[in-house]
């Protein structure tokens, strides 16, 4: 199964104190056919350094987890520029108005992808974005619907 990891699910699975640390992480270790966004490695090295959940590592040990977590583990997406532009063209009718804008660069990473599960711990805002991926937008150790 293809399963891509949200950049919410990935900061999870490497931080301790998250209170959904466990099932994020073992998530991820379960993951045969696991990718990501490459937008994720600057946002997961952004939230591990910047101390907003209480945790601010080093420059170093922030790079070290990410390099084993999402380098190591996981294929990395990436958008051409072409594909960014189309995103930005559809933001708009699509919803997404400010940060909601990187939601919507997850998604499209996790449709390139082909994923058939898509973690994230922003269902209500994935599901709003894109109604057309619900039944694979889930939430690391929550019953699915």
């Amino acid at each position: 199964m293809i399963e891509f990891f949200d950049t919410t699910v990935l900061v999870a699975a490497m931080v301790e104190d998250e209170s959904r640390h466990e099932a994020c992480a073992r998530a991820l270790e379960a993951a045969d056919n696991g990718h990501a966004a490459l937008h994720s490695v600057a946002e997961c090295y952004a939230t591990l350094t910047g101390g907003r959940l209480g945790v601010q590592l080093s420059a170093a040990d922030a790079s070290r987890l990410i390099r084993y977590n999402l380098h190591e583990r996981l294929s990395l997406v990436s958008l051409s520029a072409a594909e960014y532009f189309k995103l930005v063209d559809h933001a708009g009718p699509a919803g997404a108005r400010g940060g909601a804008i990187y939601d919507l660069l997850l998604l499209a990473c996790a449709r390139k992808a082909k994923s058939e599960r898509i973690y994230t711990l922003n269902e209500r805002h994935f599901a709003a974005l894109a109604s057309d991926l619900a039944a694979q937008i889930a939430v690391p150790g929550k019953q699915a619907r």
